[in-house]
């Protein structure tokens, strides 16, 4: 990973974390950058899977010229048997075969919100860019 994609992601990660910490459901979101312009969209249904389901399809539809991407939306990990909510973000730039996966869970019980331990590499996907 690059540290321009690092930024990217780290960004992405730290607009998820605000988003669903001031109390807020997390709207998924695709920033793509271009030109070296960045671009947010927002994919919002009555249901998350909708949501994440529209954010996948804007993927499969990059602009040309995309040189980076990274989508966010709130899901779930499992980490030595316990499952947490997560923040997840896709990301990927160019010349990349794959795009890499990072979760940072999160506990919001009681309206008490709090992060659990640091941004965790998930894996790889398949990237969405040449």
């Amino acid at each position: 990973m690059s540290d321009a994609l690092a930024e990217l992601v780290f960004l992405s990660l730290d607009h998820a974390v605000a988003s669903v910490g001031e109390g807020g459901p997390l709207i998924p979101f695709l920033i793509i950058e271009k030109d070296g312009d960045r671009t947010l969209s927002r994919f919002m249904a009555d249901h998350l899977e909708d949501s994440v389901a529209q954010g996948r399809l804007a993927l499969s539809q990059l602009p040309e010229g995309t040189s980076a991407y990274a989508f966010a939306y709130d899901g779930y990990v499992t980490v030595e048997g316990q499952r947490n909510d997560a923040v997840i973000v896709e990301a990927s730039e160019v010349g990349k075969s794959a795009a890499i996966q990072l979760a940072q869970r999160y506990s919001a019980e009681g309206g008490n919100f709090q992060t659990i331990g640091n941004a965790a590499f998930l894996g790889e996907c398949s990237s969405h860019l040449p």
